[in-house]
């Protein structure tokens, strides 16, 4: 809500160059590393772990991963390719506060890659527990590494609020459809990776 608000204030650029100047050493270092939270990376991490505790788990993170790369690459390469990206959208005009350490991007700045791989992934971990504290916390998780991007000027605002709202459709979609259709509906979906490994081993 508070990005849209700012949004619709303050327009694209000065809505970014707002939010550019709430800095500090301390929040350059946290968000330098917390951004990584919406790497591809972990991705497969989440896949492996929630594996070895429910494979139907697994699967949904799967699912949500292969929308996420087909829906970032049509929109990101096809549909708004050579949109700029903070840094060479202010070129020559504004002076940005940049991280130190962090590798810049210049174009195709819509929407969001790792804010759609953030929710995404903590979207459906929200949707498969059941502790409302782990819930928070994953909440917490997506907002922040959605933040972070248009902290480090990677993205704006409406580049990451676009993120958010796809990758939570492409985390409720994964999960229904892994609930739903009938070839994930077999018993070996409601085991982990271990108790297969043991059952093969047994045979």
């Amino acid at each position: 809500m508070a990005m849209a608000f700012l949004i619709i204030k303050y327009g694209k650029g000065p809505s970014h160059l707002l939010v550019n100047q709430w800095n500090s050493p301390s929040a350059d270092v946290f968000f330098k590393y917390v951004t990584n939270l919406g790497d591809g990376v972990v991705f497969a991490v989440v896949i492996i772990a929630l594996a070895f505790v429910k494979l139907r788990w697994a699967l949904m993170e799967l699912a949500a991963a292969l929308f996420t790369m087909i829906f970032v690459f049509v929109t990101k390469q096809l549909l708004f390719n050579g949109m700029p990206r903070p840094t060479k959208y202010f070129e020559n005009t504004e002076t940005l506060h940049l991280v130190e350490g962090v590798k810049m991007h210049a174009m195709n700045s819509f929407p969001s890659g790792h804010t759609i791989t953030a929710f995404a992934i903590f979207m459906i971990l929200l949707l498969i527990t059941k502790n409302r504290i782990l819930k928070t916390v994953f909440v917490l998780m997506a907002i922040l590494a959605g933040y972070s991007r248009v902290y480090l000027s990677q993205h704006f605002l409406g580049d990451v609020l676009t993120g958010a709202i796809f990758g939570t459709i492409i985390a409720v979609l994964s999960c229904t459809l892994i609930d739903n259709l009938a070839i994930f509906k077999a018993s070996w979906t409601d085991k982990n990776l271990a108790q297969l490994l043991d059952k093969n081993d047994d045979q």
